[in-house]
Formats: C-alpha cells, structure tokens, sequence
C-alpha cells in the first residue's frame, strides 16, 4: 500500500508542474467535500512535500489552509490523521538528531499548530535550546507566539532583547498588514478587525511579558505607545490593577 501511495504521489508531481497552485488547493479541498478521502490525502501529501518546489510564495498557505484542509480531511478520514503526526514525528526526530533546519522547525511547529498540541513544540524548543543553543536562536522566531501564549516568560527573556524594540516589530508588520490591505478588494473590513486584534493580542502579551518581569516602566511605555496606533478597550485597561 505505501509503495503504491508513493508512486501516486510521484505521479502527481509531474503532472502538475504547470497547475497553478491555489487551484491545486481549491480541487483537493473539493475532493474532501465529495468524500473521495483516499485521492485527496496523496493530493494533502503531494502539497506539502512539493508546492514550494513550485512557487516560493506558497509559504504561508502550505502551512496554514493546506495543513487545516488536511486536518478535516483526517476528521472523516482517520488516515489522513496518521499521516500528517506521522510526518510531524518524523520531522521532529530529524530535529533531535542534529539537524539544524529552520524550515524544519517551522514545519513541526506548524503541523502541531494545526493539531493544538503547541506543547509539543515548546518541549522541542527546549531540547533544543540545551542540546544546541545556537541553532535555537534561530529557531526563537518559530516558536515565540507559543512561548508568549504559554506565558514561558523566562525563556523569552532569554531571546526577546529589548521589548520596546520588539513592540516596533508588531507595529511595522501591522502597518504593513495596512498597506497590503489597501491592495485587496475583498474582505477589507474582516482583515481589518483580525489585523487590530492580532496588533492589540501582541501588545498585551509584551505588555504582561514586561511586568512579570518586573519592568513596570517598559510596560506603561508599550501601552502608551499601543494606544496611539488603536484605540482599545483591553490596552485601556491594562495596568490599572498595578
């Protein structure tokens, strides 16, 4: 079965050189909704193996909507589960054994994103952080949204340097998510409210990251400086106990 379901992929990869790869997506995803389970697993496999082989913007995707249609897909189809841990556990242990790959690490990182277990990518993180810690500085950028969610604030400490620069980091890639807004013609005002939220869910998290550190100054300098981009209730409030 598995030498028959790596020829199938095999083929898949030729035919589809030219095939753009959002249509790739929309067809899969198709197959899922007719329940035509087995076709659309070799296609979930195919993606995630060869679709940056075919566009390099494909990034994101790959490891968000393409990873979520697996997960459904797995949800109807218990196989299509066992092949994206499968593939996770393999990653991670190439990872345990030496290698340094970020795009590695952000594989497993988002693979364990899409099946909520995150913890496992901490855990990861920290064998990493004391096996090879060099190599876990570059892996920081992959697994800091989960460290800030896990409230893992002594290991942050470690890696985040200045929070008030890293403030200007969450401002820039939000005034960025603007301008990239600006480009769209639909689903402006849904973009809009995720983008605010994300920027105000980021300044919170280094707002508290701060006073757990005891660094009440930099905490009411974020939170001066948040409420000057948004307007929000949740930065109002923030700091009014302290």
């Amino acid at each position: 079965m598995k030498n028959i379901l790596f020829v199938i992929v095999a083929f898949l990869s030729l035919s589809v050189n030219a095939q753009d790869m959002q249509k790739y997506l929309t067809d899969t995803r198709l197959l899922i909704k007719e329940g035509k389970n087995g076709e659309a697993l070799e296609r979930c496999i195919w993606f995630h193996h060869h679709a940056l082989e075919k566009e390099k913007e494909m990034t994101g995707v790959r490891l968000s909507f393409a990873l979520s249609d697996w997960k459904k897909l797995g949800e109807q189809y218990p196989p299509a589960l066992d092949s994206l841990k499968q593939i996770r556990d393999q990653k991670t242990k190439r990872l345990l054994n030496g290698e340094k790959s970020t795009s590695l690490f952000q594989d497993v990182s988002g693979i364990n994103r899409t099946l909520d277990e995150s913890d496992k990518t901490i855990e990861l993180f920290k064998t990493i952080q004391a096996t090879q810690p060099k190599f876990a500085k570059l892996c920081w950028l992959f697994v800091k949204d989960k460290l800030f969610q896990a409230k893992s604030y002594d290991i942050i400490n470690e890696y985040i340097g200045n929070p008030v620069r890293e403030f200007s980091v969450i401002k820039e890639r939000y005034e960025l998510n603007i301008k990239m807004r600006e480009k769209i013609s639909v689903g402006k005002e849904h973009l809009k409210a995720y983008h605010e939220n994300s920027f105000v869910e980021k300044s919170m998290e280094l707002i508290e990251f701060a006073v757990a550190m005891n660094d009440s100054k930099t905490a009411k300098e974020i939170k001066k400086m948040a409420l000057n981009v948004i307007d929000d209730y949740r930065l109002k409030n923030a700091l009014t106990s302290k």
